[in-house]
């Protein structure tokens, strides 16, 4: 007993549970974000530093960098014309590859002799080192929280199967006891421990007459009167109009009866119409699992 007790509310790890599964995607999200942007800081970085890989041959052999542009972009191109030509003996074909590797072999050497200058390229690529370490970090300390809130997430979903496992055996223990047979008192007490079981807050009231409510549950932010009973005989509209006077009087949002014995047809007709749950001896055993909410 002390160990349910103890125990956090069903309620309060589905809540944690949902908290968990939503800040898991908002996590994800973000580091899917920062991976492409670490990519692309990545790129930039890997081609700042070809272009100042590139631009040592300017210092080396004295060249200038249109030069460098002219000679490598030709190279290309005729390389380019040489491949084409020979298994396809095209000559406008290879003629036409040699003038489209020439242009794009350019561009790419443009940008790279080019831009930055000399004197930025530098300062240029020690930013883009600091700006890919930044988001490295960053998506290093976002893979690090998502793995957190795994694990936490596993360890609540862990703990709420433990918890929904022991709560039906305590539930199925709760049916072998002889409440068929219990008497006013007995069956009231039973009432408030299965409604309690339920994770439900029970208050006892003091009734106006033998048909009045004498218990008030609150399950969550759900306030029910319920009125039960162990009568000899099968239970008529009467009680439910007990009910149904007891809700309004204590501003509850429902009502209930709960006994151990049976409803006539009539009374059970009249509290499926009037929003009045009816928990009788055929549907006591599912209340008591959960299936019924009130």
């Amino acid at each position: 007993m002390t160990e349910s007790i103890s125990k956090r509310p069903l309620t309060q790890l589905n809540l944690e549970i949902e908290q968990a599964e939503g800040e898991l995607v908002r996590l994800e999200a973000d580091r899917a974000a920062i991976a492409g942007m670490e990519s692309k800081a990545s790129q930039r970085l890997r081609l700042l530093k070809i272009a100042r890989w590139t631009r040592k041959p300017t210092v080396s052999y004295d060249l200038k960098p249109v030069v460098v542009l002219g000679v490598e972009s030709s190279g290309v191109a005729i390389l380019v014309f040489i491949l084409m030509l020979i298994p396809f003996g095209s000559f406008s074909l290879a003629f036409l590859s040699l003038l489209i590797s020439f242009v794009v072999v350019a561009s790419i050497l443009g940008v790279l002799l080019f831009k930055p200058t000399d004197e930025l390229l530098p300062a240029t690529i020690s930013e883009a080192e600091s700006h890919h370490q930044l988001l490295a970090a960053r998506h290093k300390e976002k893979v690090e929280r998502i793995t957190e809130t795994k694990t936490r997430l596993n360890r609540l979903l862990e703990e709420r199967r433990d918890q929904v496992a022991s709560g039906k055996l305590q539930k199925a223990a709760l049916l072998q006891r002889k409440w068929k047979t219990m008497q006013e008192t007995e069956w009231q007490d039973f009432v408030v421990e299965v409604c309690r079981t339920l994770e439900a807050k029970v208050e006892r009231i003091e009734g106006r007459g033998d048909d009045d409510s004498n218990l008030i549950a609150d399950f969550g932010p759900r306030r029910i009167a319920i009125l039960t009973g162990a009568k000899d005989h099968n239970v008529s509209s009467a009680t439910i109009h007990s009910a149904l006077a007891a809700k309004a009087r204590h501003r509850c949002d429902s009502c209930a009866v709960i006994i151990n014995r049976r409803f006539t047809g009539a009374a059970q007709e009249f509290a499926k119409h009037n929003s009045c749950t009816a928990i009788g001896i055929s549907e006591f055993p599912d209340f008591v699992m959960g299936k019924i909410e009130l």
